[in-house]
């Protein structure tokens, strides 16, 4: 009866998480053998230490960055994370990757926290970055940032222009638009009036983009 229990458990978890943690579990009552028995028996795949998903739920080339997430603050469920903004968010190269622009890559993961997080995983690179909750969007389960946030971090990381270009190309001509005030509201606000107008001009033109176009 305790292990019908748990199986009942862990599938109403893994139906609201997708991906969820050892911890969260824990928080349901779900003991860690009940998690090595259901991986035993097929239920569960590991997706990454500490983490866990339905088998055969429809994996994604996204759900290891999404444990990743999670287990940068495995006791909370992603409503509570969302709901008390914490900052740890998918910026950068991944993010670009996540919102179809340019030709980047997802992993090495860029994970941007306003706080400095420590972790073993090769897969990752952690930055100390504050991002606002309205910079960023919830989607396959994580948080990852807007298309102009995306492209002022791209130029933070000091990303290749030429893929930068192409990357505000790709959000440009999107169905969704781009905000190209924000971008400029955000250079400015870190470089200066001068060196963010700058910035911006040559990003334009390297994008193919006309100046005459954003106003």
């Amino acid at each position: 009866m305790v292990k019908r229990n748990h199986i009942s458990a862990i599938l109403e978890l893994a139906e609201s998480e997708g991906v969820f943690t050892t911890a969260q579990a824990g928080r349901l009552g779900i003991p860690r053998d009940a998690l090595h028995d259901a991986c035993a028996s097929g239920l569960l795949e590991r997706v990454a230490r500490g983490a866990y998903r339905l088998m055969g739920s429809g994996s994604t080339e996204a759900d290891e960055l999404v444990a990743l997430w999670k287990l940068t603050s495995p006791k909370l469920f992603a409503h509570e994370r969302l709901a008390k903004w914490d900052s740890v968010c998918i910026g950068g190269s991944s993010a670009a990757y996540l919102n179809g622009m340019g030709d980047l890559h997802l992993s090495p993961y860029r994970i941007y926290s306003g706080k400095r997080i420590n972790s073993r995983s090769p897969f990752a690179r952690f930055s100390v970055r504050h991002v606002s909750r309205r910079d960023v969007s919830f989607e396959r389960g994580i948080p990852i940032t807007r298309p102009e946030r995306t492209v002022f971090d791209l130029m933070l990381d000091r990303e290749d222009p030429s893929l930068v270009a192409d990357a505000l190309r790709d959000a440009a001509s999107s169905s969704g638009g781009f905000n190209f005030a924000k971008l400029e509201e955000m250079l400015v606000g870190k470089f200066g009036k001068v060196k963010g107008e700058h910035l911006l001009k040559a990003l334009l033109a390297n994008s193919g983009i006309p100046e005459g176009a954003i106003r």
